[in-house]
This record gives C-alpha cells, structure tokens and sequence, in this order.
C-alpha cells in the first residue's frame, strides 16, 4: 500500500504558529513553527510504514476557520515551502540551518509578490 504522510502536528497549513498567532487558524493539534514543518522524516514517521511505501507529503490548508486569501497565505507561507521541500528532497541532504537561510532568501520574493507571510523568528529574513 502507498500512504500520503499529513501528521496535523507537523504539516496542517491551519495550526497556529504559537500561541500568539493572530489568526483565527486552528490550534488543536499544537502550534508547528516553521522548524517542526521541514524537521521530520516522511519515512520513519509512522511505525510500520516503510519508507517505500510513503508517496510524500501533504500539507492540506483545512480553511473552516480561516476568513480569507490573506489568512491562507500567512498560515501557508513559509510552512509549505519547507514542506514541498521535505517532498522532493532526499532525507539526508536536508538541513534546517542550510535551509533557514534559503527560505530567509525568499522574503524579498515574497514581499514584491504582495504575500501576506508569517516572519518566523527562527529565520534569518533578508530585506
């Protein structure tokens, strides 16, 4: 059997960053930082699924508590990069502190495309 991995505590795009997130975005599965979303491994995951078996990733944005486009994007920006990164990257290639600093890179991008993002305090974001 192939699996999609999607644990709630790491790759749900509506849990609040902390408990300090302005948003009206879910917290019932704790509040995955920007860390916990690139930091796990798709193949060890869940006990007696073979790393064979995992597809990849899914980051579903569940929006029954989210208002509007800008809710979605501050709640998926930068989550779902690290996550789409966790997808197509082999495990032992990545890096949180390589990677800090690539996604850091992106704000920039990010503001000059209008993109309601989260400024997680763990990244290094470039002006």
């Amino acid at each position: 059997m192939k699996v999609v991995m999607s644990p709630a505590e790491k790759a749900d795009i509506d849990m609040k960053y902390d408990d300090n997130t302005e948003s009206a975005a879910s917290s019932w599965a704790g509040y995955p930082s920007v860390r916990d979303a690139y930091e796990w491994d798709l193949g060890s995951w869940a006990a007696g699924v073979p790393e064979q078996s995992v597809l990849g990733p899914e980051a579903p944005p569940w929006s029954e508590t989210l208002e509007d486009i800008d809710d979605v994007e501050f709640m998926a920006f930068p989550r779902m990069a690290g996550i789409a990164e966790l997808g197509w990257s082999p495990a032992q290639r990545l890096s949180w502190d390589e990677y800090r600093q690539r996604l850091g890179a992106q704000g920039p991008r990010w503001d000059e495309m209008s993109v309601n993002y989260y400024r997680a305090p763990e990244v290094p974001w470039q002006e």
